[in-house]
């Protein structure tokens, strides 16, 4: 108990250098916080995307000509293409085949006035990849979709909104004036988990759907794979880039090719930034860059923290030359000074888990670019939820680093400011 209270009147007396130290701790665990957890948004797993380490999407079809010229590309894919290209493929748990994009609206309860709303078309297998919730009723099921039933699932928010209740199952609504079953509820998805979210999910029957343009190689298609446990991504890229070479050797009959770009993608090849039917995900360099971030968050701060430790422990020579006459060891005199940062430390890294977390909850606008395949002012004005962003492991990580950091900054001064001889120290006050 002494001895905390020797540390905190240190702290007190030297108050100034003290809560600059805390503020370096601080700016050092906000910077390196709120960049994971920005970052963290696109592959936290989370319901209905659990799976997120094991989901990959099969989307993108780009051709050129022998000659290299540009033929066409497209988001969607003609649905026998993309049953070739992620159809029975080795260590794939279940393939949902989905339309490419979702759309949007106009819903209501026949009489009553109509809202927009975002949708998604799905198959059965698409209620087996993501592990969605249902409030009521149930998911359709393959032989709804062969018969393309005009079924519909909704969202607990869209139940309440058409009926003022969540038990709906069995009741029927309009979308785009056409009548629709309303089969299950389930719960609500943020905006922020772009893969699976919307108001409502229709069926999507791939047989029947030959796409817009009608071409042998472009539609509407995309597909969302489940792979086995234990399986690796990229022994799954490798079988469909192996079917990408077989495709283009058919295709070079025409005169044709198609270029593979790493496709499926999994969260993070989505997470690497700006990429489309003609490029690939930048993956690796993507991960580099973030590797240089958090080095220049976590070292600019430690640099001018060790410089503040090695000034206020030249500031306190001849207080630890009184100490030293009077009879302190060199283990007390240090001791006390690593007890002292690992207080700063932890203050520091509290104040900074709180500031990262407020920034993250009130200012998310500036730092989220969502990749949803709606165009929504909802998910502009989305609030992350906490589980979606916090880890206690990266906040202890980055808070293990910056005490490494300033204990290493305090060995030195602090072993050097132990062996001054007490009557030196003395002498300079």
């Amino acid at each position: 108990m002494n001895y905390l209270k020797q540390i905190y009147y240190e702290m007190r007396h030297h108050r100034m250098m003290t809560w600059v130290s805390i503020s370096g701790t601080a700016l050092a665990i906000f910077l390196v916080m709120t960049f994971v957890m920005a970052e963290r948004i696109n592959t936290v797993e989370m319901a209905p995307e659990s799976n997120r380490s094991r989901i990959m999407s099969g989307t993108n079809l780009h051709l050129e000509s022998n000659t290299n010229a540009f033929l066409g590309s497209t988001w969607g894919i003609n649905p026998d293409v993309v049953k070739k290209l992620y159809g029975n493929l080795d260590g794939v748990e279940v393939v949902s085949y989905i339309k490419a994009w979702g759309d949007v609206h106009d819903v209501n309860v026949k009489g009553e006035e109509s809202f927009a709303c975002e949708a998604l078309d799905v198959d059965e297998n698409f209620w087996k990849v993501y592990d969605f919730r249902f409030i009521d009723g149930r998911p359709f099921d393959e032989a709804e979709r062969k018969a393309e039933v005009k079924s519909v699932v909704i969202t607990r928010s869209t139940a309440r909104k058409l009926f003022g209740e969540e038990k709906v199952a069995g009741r029927e609504i309009e979308i785009g004036m056409y009548p629709y079953t309303v089969i299950g509820v389930v719960e609500d998805v943020s905006p922020l988990l772009g893969n699976s979210y919307a108001k409502l999910y229709r069926i999507y029957n791939i047989e029947s759907d030959k796409g817009q343009e009608n071409t042998q190689w472009f539609g509407n298609t995309s597909a969302r794979l489940l792979l086995k446990e234990g399986k690796s991504p990229k022994e799954v890229k490798h079988q469909v880039e192996e079917r990408y070479r077989q495709l283009s050797s058919e295709a070079a009959k025409e005169g044709m090719r198609l270029i593979y770009h790493g496709q499926p993608y999994t969260a993070e090849d989505n997470a690497a930034g700006s990429h489309g039917s003609n490029n690939t995900p930048p993956t690796e360099r993507h991960q580099r860059i973030q590797w240089v971030i958090y080095a220049i968050l976590i070292l600019v701060p430690a640099i001018n923290l060790s410089s503040m430790t090695r000034s206020r422990l030249r500031h306190r020579v001849a207080e630890i030359g009184v100490r030293r006459a009077f009879g302190a060891k060199r283990v007390d005199i240090i001791t006390q000074l690593f007890g002292e940062n690992l207080i700063i430390t932890f203050i520091g890294g509290c104040i900074g888990l709180g500031l990262s977390i407020l920034f993250l909850i009130y200012a998310s606008t500036f730092l989220f670019s969502y990749s949803s395949i709606f165009d929504s002012l909802e998910i502009l004005d989305t609030t992350p939820d906490l589980k979606m962003v916090f880890s206690w492991g990266n906040f202890f990580i980055a808070l293990g680093i910056c005490l490494v950091l300033n204990i290493l900054s305090a060995t030195v001064p602090a072993w050097r400011a132990s062996l001054v001889d007490p009557a030196t120290a003395l002498s300079s006050r």
